[in-house]
């Protein structure tokens, strides 16, 4: 069997679900394919992005000619599909749908006009969670048999280093800064609390020019002291873990999720967790969080209140984080993902 990887987003410098999804699940697949497979990858050579998308359409869909199954792991497809050729496209969310604001308006009209040609072209769709296959199935009448929810992994290393009972005085929000990841109620929340606990709010991942660009989150967060509030930026695995392993709180408050990964990392590392009530956050994260109401301020602010000051509450949600955790691994995505090609080249699958 051969099997051709697009590695578009493998060029991407800044690492976001989408590229450590793609990242993971080709290493992964590597290690426990059969013999018989041969998995090949493959990446643009130029480095701009918009000549990336042209290369998608065109060079790729031409070599992948020479093999059995095109497999797209971050949400793009070529427009043209070579008959001999299975493909099987992961398709992460439909945030560009339910959260369009989020996005450019050049990248709306791409996604709005790509995704569902491409759901209805591909031999099977593999999404991330269960809640995000109820959506493509509802909102594009997708056949039910042809989409296969696939949970993400977690790294080993985030497994790997002992919890720590040292907690620190800060709360972690980790994440791309898109609005749809409401860092806006993160903000707010902990500003209502900044005399309720000595905690610092630290804020890793992004880019922070979305503060300036957005008034009144600019102006929240100069109404809070420098030194309560610190904007890390993108940091290396290394240092994400050990930021996760020290927090007294990791808070996701976020609107809308394919899958969530942050707060299993952050579970897997002994930190306790509070999420969103919203999307698929409750499917991942299951008896293992402290749920939220993501639109609700007050309801994220007590939240994190509730956890850092009850600590039958805050040991109860360690333990069975790291419990949590311990069930998702790069490893079964990856023997999903092989089951999914076997099933392709049966054929036992709809094709429309």
């Amino acid at each position: 069997m051969k099997i051709l990887i697009d590695g578009r987003v493998l060029t991407h410098s800044q690492i976001t679900g989408v590229e450590r999804y793609t990242r993971e699940v080709i290493k992964a697949l590597k290690k426990v394919a059969p013999k018989n497979f041969q998995i090949d990858t493959i990446v643009p050579s130029s480095d701009n992005k918009y000549v990336h998308h042209i290369w998608e359409h065109t060079v790729l869909p031409l070599i992948a000619r020479n093999y059995d199954i095109l497999f797209c792991p971050a949400n793009i497809a070529p427009v043209w599909k070579c008959p001999r050729t299975k493909l099987v496209v992961t398709v992460h969310d439909l945030s560009f749908i339910s959260f369009p604001y989020s996005f450019s308006r050049k990248f709306q009209l791409y996604y709005k006009a790509l995704i569902p040609y491409e759901l209805k072209t591909a031999d099977i769709v593999i999404t991330v969670s269960n809640y995000i296959k109820s959506e493509i199935i509802n909102k594009f009448n997708i056949p039910r048999n042809k989409i296969f929810a696939i949970p993400l992994g977690v790294n080993i290393d985030f497994l790997r280093i002992p919890p720590t009972s040292k907690k620190e005085n800060y709360l972690l929000f980790l994440g791309s800064l898109n609005p749809r990841k409401n860092i806006k109620g993160v903000i707010e929340a902990f500003s209502r609390l900044l005399n309720r606990i000595p905690h610092q709010l630290l804020i890793v991942g992004g880019r922070f020019d979305i503060f300036k660009n957005d008034k009144k989150i600019y102006k929240l967060i100069k109404s809070i002291p420098a030194d309560r509030i610190k904007l890390k930026g993108h940091l290396r695995d290394k240092e994400i873990i050990e930021l996760y392993r020290k927090a007294g709180l990791f808070i996701f408050p976020s609107l809308y999720e394919g899958f969530g990964l942050p707060p299993l990392e952050a579970m897997a590392c002994g930190c306790p967790v509070v999420v969103s009530n919203a999307a698929s956050l409750p499917e991942v994260c299951g008896d293992a969080a402290y749920y939220v109401d993501p639109y609700d301020v007050d309801s994220i602010a007590e939240g994190i209140y509730k956890v850092l000051t009850d600590e039958n509450l805050r040991q109860s949600l360690i333990q069975r984080g790291l419990e949590r955790a311990k069930l998702f691994s790069w490893g079964k995505t990856a023997e999903q993902t092989l089951e999914v090609f076997e099933k392709v080249l049966n054929e036992n699958c709809i094709s429309t």
